[in-house]
C-alpha cells in the first residue's frame, strides 16, 4: 500500500450506505487525469466522518482524497479476462465545497476601527518599533586569502 494524495472528478453520484454492523461508508469513482494520457479510474471507498462528506457530492464534483492506495485485479464477468486498477481507502477529503464552508467559518465581520499604519522613516523604511542592538552581535577577525573576488 501507498499513502496517497489523489484528486480528480467523480464519475458517477455517490450513495451513504449502513454496513450490518452500523458502520457508515460510502464507494466512489474518481477519474484522475495523468497528463495527455487517457484518465485512471480510481475506485475508492470511506468510512464514517469522510463517508458523509463525500456522499454530498454528485458526478462531476471535484475530489481529493487522502488514504491508502493499492493495485488490485478482478475477472470482467463477461469477457472473463483479467483487469488491473487501482483502490483507495480514503483517510480524509477535500472538495470545493469544503473549502467554501471553511473561509465562511473562518471569515471575520469588518473591525469597526483600522489597525494603524507603520510609519514611513526617512530611509523609506517602514518603522514597525523595532531597532536592533549590533553591540551584542559577535565580532569576528578580518578574512584575508589572496583569492580576488
Amino acid at each position: 500500500m501507498l499513502d496517497s494524495l489523489v484528486s480528480g472528478k467523480l464519475i458517477r453520484d455517490v450513495q451513504l450506505k449502513t454496513s450490518a454492523k452500523g458502520a457508515v461508508y460510502c464507494q466512489f469513482l474518481l477519474s484522475v487525469s495523468v497528463g495527455d494520457t487517457e484518465p485512471v479510474i480510481i475506485s475508492g471507498v470511506a468510512f464514517g466522518e469522510v463517508a458523509e462528506r463525500i456522499a454530498k457530492l454528485g458526478k462531476g464534483d471535484a475530489l481529493a482524497v487522502i488514504g491508502s492506495l493499492k493495485p488490485t485485479s478482478w475477472e470482467d464477468k463477461t469477457t472473463g479476462e483479467t483487469k488491473h486498477g487501482l483502490s483507495i481507502t480514503a483517510n480524509n477529503s477535500l472538495s470545493p465545497y469544503d473549502i467554501k464552508k471553511r473561509r465562511a467559518a473562518t471569515e471575520q465581520p469588518e473591525q469597526s476601527q483600522p489597525r494603524p499604519r507603520p510609519q514611513s522613516n526617512r530611509t523609506g523604511r517602514k518603522d514597525n518599533g523595532f531597532t536592533p542592538d549590533y553591540s551584542t552581535m559577535p565580532t569576528y577577525p578580518e578574512f584575508n586569502d589572496k583569492i580576488p573576488f
